[in-house]
């Protein structure tokens, strides 16, 4: 037990954190706020229906807002799921990596992919809020590949050691 034991950088337990808290949040506001959400979101699709692809039928029409509405609160729900649990993930993750890792270069490439990892769950409020393909392209795609990334990068690295 001679060895220093290291802690992972305030950063990666600040966005562990913060991730966490929010998640938490958006739990809270889903139960409470139900209804202030699916009027919002009913809201905005009126205020904008040719984005929406609206034709004058009724039925389609009301096809087209339910499953807007769906998707704001799916993208709310997500994010309250993947907030609380990519949260701990971060936490536990960078720990072991502050643990475990030896070279600085390789625990800071980890610390990096891990905490954009970290930031998966904010893809599902884009997701709820905005184009699915934006939202899968440009956020959620990105950010869980970091994420898969830096925990193959740490499980590499355990393996390493083991031998």
């Amino acid at each position: 037990m001679s060895a220093p034991v290291r802690r992972p950088p305030l950063a990666v337990v600040l966005v562990a954190l913060v991730m966490l808290a929010l998640g938490e949040t958006a739990g809270a506001v889903m139960s409470r706020l139900k209804p202030e959400i699916q009027r919002y979101a009913r809201a905005r699709v009126a205020a904008n229906p040719a984005a929406h692809g609206f034709t004058g039928s009724a039925e389609y029409d009301d096809a087209v807002r339910d499953r807007a509405i769906f998707t704001a609160e799916a993208g709310l729900s997500f994010f309250h799921l993947h907030g609380e649990g990519v949260g701990l993930v971060l936490f536990f993750a960078g720990a072991l990596v502050a643990a475990v890792v030896p070279g600085r270069r390789m625990r800071a490439l980890l610390y990096v992919l891990l905490v954009l990892g970290g930031l998966f769950p904010v893809g599902y409020l884009v997701y709820g809020a905005a184009v699915l393909e934006l939202a899968e392209r440009w956020i959620l795609a990105p950010l869980g590949i970091a994420a898969i990334a830096g925990l193959a990068g740490l499980w590499l690295a355990l393996a390493r050691r083991r031998t």
